[in-house]
């Protein structure tokens, strides 16, 4: 179970665009730094296998720089970031306050926790937003992005019941 969590922890960190240092999660998790790298490794196979259908590539690359990992989003087609779909979300005001500068934002209904905006976005972009922000954001429609991440969702739930990463 530690290697499970250890490794979606790494996942998550490269999700919010965080700076992953093999060597200081070597000491957050009391391992190994080639342990570390393995899990790296692991998460790298994994998107490269999770991305073969998919219109958005993901890599781990390393910056030599920051000395750390982060992952960088490309979309593998060019056409897809023409397509631009109306996707609606209910987010908290704190994230709501983060995204507002975005001109593509309309406020469709708030109360006193939540909003529900609308945005034009291209899928990639709509997917990432929830793994991004899934604490603070849900998707409401349309259905088949709801889909979508729901089966990306579901991918990482099994791999880590599996203990397979």
């Amino acid at each position: 179970m530690e290697q499970a969590f250890r490794v979606l922890s790494i996942y998550d960190k490269l999700l919010k665009n965080e700076a992953v240092n093999k060597l200081d999660l070597a000491t957050e998790f009391h391992v190994n730094p080639r342990t570390i790298q393995r899990d790296i490794d692991n998460i790298r196979h994994y998107l490269y296998e999770s991305t073969l259908h998919s219109d958005l590539e993901l890599q781990i690359q390393f910056e030599q720089s920051k000395n750390s990992y982060f992952i960088k989003r490309s979309p593998k087609y060019s056409h897809q970031d023409d397509l631009r779909v109306q996707v609606t979300y209910e987010m908290t005001f704190k994230l709501y306050e983060t995204l507002k500068m975005r001109d593509d934002i309309k406020i469709l209904n708030k109360n006193d926790k939540t909003y529900d905006v609308q945005m034009n976005l291209n899928p990639n972009e709509a997917i990432d937003l929830c793994f991004q922000y899934h604490r603070s954001l849900r998707l409401i429609t349309p259905d088949h992005l709801l889909k979508q991440f729901t089966v990306e969702l579901i991918k990482l739930q099994m791999i880590y019941l599996r203990n397979e990463v």
